[in-house]
């Protein structure tokens, strides 16, 4: 059944993004951030590690040329990066998790190319669509 609603979240995603013209921050985001809706710790976690990345990325691309999949790789080492020296630190005590070490990669992706208002609807929109489906089929 995972593999059947992450599908469905996918093409919610391609369905979104070809009415509206915005990205969701990676086809597969919108699903993980519902499949998560029941922590919303781990989901506000990982929406601090984006915006620490995102500002990490613009802070990096002042001194080095990057674009690509240079700058991809760079976002998902930031990512974990980031979320290991949180862990290691200790800043929360009761041992959070960033959701996936690659949908935060892809968000900062979309962050950087439409910014943070397009992206962040768009995600918004698609992960509660996601979220109407996870509870149709009651996995939510």
């Amino acid at each position: 059944m995972y593999s059947e609603i992450v599908i469905v979240g996918i093409l919610i995603a391609v369905i979104f993004s070809e009415i509206s013209g915005y990205s969701t921050g990676g086809l597969v985001a919108p699903v993980y951030l519902a499949l998560n809706l029941t922590d919303p710790w781990r989901i506000a976690f990982s929406l601090l590690i984006i915006l620490a990345v995102w500002g990490a990325d613009r802070l990096i691309g002042k001194f080095l040329i990057l674009y690509g999949r240079r700058l991809f790789a760079v976002n998902v080492v930031l990512t974990f990066a980031l979320s290991w020296l949180v862990g290691a630190v200790g800043i929360f005590p009761f041992g959070i998790r960033v959701i996936g070490y690659i949908v935060p990669a892809l968000i900062v992706r979309d962050l950087e190319r439409q910014g943070f208002a397009k992206t962040g609807l768009a995600l918004g929109i698609c992960t509660a669509l996601c979220a109407l489906a996870l509870l149709w089929v009651g996995m939510l």
